[in-house]
């Protein structure tokens, strides 16, 4: 259907949807390392209980259940355009409505709020780039936008952190600054995503506009008819149920344990290896993080979705597995006893098992799942917005209540436990992956998601 489109390469049409999409997720990034950073003086200034600072840790989360439910529906009848923006909008006024917050509930709000946003982008921003994207390309394409500018946002949280400490900053200013300055990259960008095209597959397929395709073609160089999807919503949304379930359910899987280190990690590992928060983030971004996105973006067009994310799993599973081995049987390792924070030989075996498990997944899992691509790649374009907000919604809110009981469970079970089970979720979902999710390497979405055999079907029953 769209072979000008698919068969052509990496166009600068392209390129401007990867920079103005990734902009938000670069957001998305900072805001969560930067509110884990900042948690010790949080707590401090605004004198909060462990069960308040775990709401206001997961509070985006919370929010973003709402956003992508809210837009991902609207997106499916007003189209991806006539919304893109007020996601990155509501981002910037939660972000700068931080600096002003005075107690735990309103700062709660703030991250509710900038939730809503986040929520709301995390729908349309893989929507809009999937469906802007050529064939062979996409994958490395929607990891770019995703993987690879959530990480910079964390560096970039570390960094502003460092600087302003540096700079002497009173800490009751600090955390405010640091929490408030997510809103430079949102602002930028609220204007371009304004003025975007609607996405070529949604105006030719869904709502058919002459004036929109022009201004495409214009853009583009794409030329592409109006080959308007007759089949109702219903249609294609109990064709695709199986897949909206699966991935769904792997996208979950994953943040249960991802988000939750992306939370706590640069407190409760970093702690237990002996290191800073800030040193904590530069490591596992700089030695493992962006170094296996990169290889990521090299592999994933040439050998396949399914396959990076297994390999990153099996890694996973191993790496956190020999994590909890050290920490509740360190005598396998030929180590007498650790405490709660690792020292000498100790802590540099966590730090390598923890290092090792990060890189992984940043070569598979967090690429790819966590680069919302899957449920965009695999539905028709008709119900990709719904589609996309239920598996966000779903993923959010399991994410949230893990984050909240994180504490809770860590002083029941104790840290060794729960890597533990991270370590299984890692080999389940590697499962899930390699046996349920259809592949979509150097295939058109259409064909992806049966669009296009229905189309065939339907013209030589006609």
């Amino acid at each position: 259907m769209f072979d000008e489109i698919d068969n052509r390469g990496i166009s600068k049409f392209q390129v401007k949807s990867v920079l103005v999409g990734g902009a938000g997720v670069l957001a998305d990034g900072y805001n969560l390392y930067s509110v884990s950073i900042t948690a010790f003086l949080i707590q401090k200034y605004l004198n909060l209980s462990s069960i308040e600072l775990g709401a206001v840790i997961a509070g985006t989360y919370y929010g973003a259940v709402i956003g992508s439910l809210l837009l991902g529906f609207l997106s499916d009848k007003l189209g991806r355009k006539a919304l893109y923006g007020i996601d990155v909008t509501l981002m910037t006024i939660g972000e700068i409505s931080q600096f002003f917050v005075g107690n735990f509930d309103q700062l709660l709000l703030t991250r509710a709020l900038i939730g809503l946003g986040v929520g709301a982008d995390y729908v349309l921003s893989p929507v809009i780039v999937s469906e802007n994207s050529n064939a062979k390309d996409r994958g490395k394409l929607m990891v770019i936008t995703f993987a690879f500018m959530w990480g910079i946002g964390a560096v970039l949280s570390a960094f502003s952190y460092q600087v302003l400490s540096y700079l002497g900053i009173n800490g009751s200013i600090l955390w405010r600054l640091v929490l408030s300055l997510g809103a430079i990259p949102t602002a930028a960008v609220i204007v371009f995503r304004r003025k975007i095209t609607e996405t070529v597959r949604f105006a030719s397929r869904v709502r058919s506009d002459p004036k929109e395709l022009e201004r495409i073609k214009s853009e583009t160089g794409f030329k592409v008819d109006t080959i308007v999807d007759r089949n109702p919503s219903s249609f294609w949304f109990k064709r695709s149920l199986v897949v909206i379930v699966f991935s769904s359910l792997l996208w979950l899987l994953y943040d249960m344990y991802s988000s939750t280190f992306s939370l706590y990690g640069p407190i409760t590992i970093a702690s237990n290896l002996g290191l800073t928060p800030v040193e904590f983030v530069y490591a596992a971004q700089f030695i493992a993080g962006i170094p296996g996105q990169i290889v990521c973006i090299f592999l994933i067009d040439r050998i396949g979705r399914r396959k990076m994310i297994t390999i990153g799993y099996a890694g996973v599973a191993l790496w956190l597995g020999m994590y909890a081995i050290l920490l509740t049987r360190p005598s396998v390792f030929g180590i007498s006893d650790v405490s709660k924070t690792l020292v000498g030989e100790a802590a540099l075996l966590g730090f390598t098992f923890y290092l090792l498990n990060y890189f992984s997944s940043a070569l598979g899992p967090a690429s790819v799942i966590g680069s919302a691509m899957i449920t965009p790649e695999l539905v028709p374009t008709k119900i990709r917005g719904r589609a996309q907000s239920i598996s966000v919604a779903v993923d959010r809110l399991a994410s949230a209540l893990s984050i909240t009981s994180f504490p809770l469970f860590l002083s029941s079970f104790g840290l060794g436990a729960l890597v533990g089970v991270y370590s299984t979720i890692a080999l389940v979902s590697s499962i899930i992956a390699l046996k349920l999710i259809p592949e979509a390497k150097g295939r058109s979405l259409e064909e992806v998601s049966g669009e296009e055999s229905i189309k065939r079907e339907q013209e030589h029953v006609s």
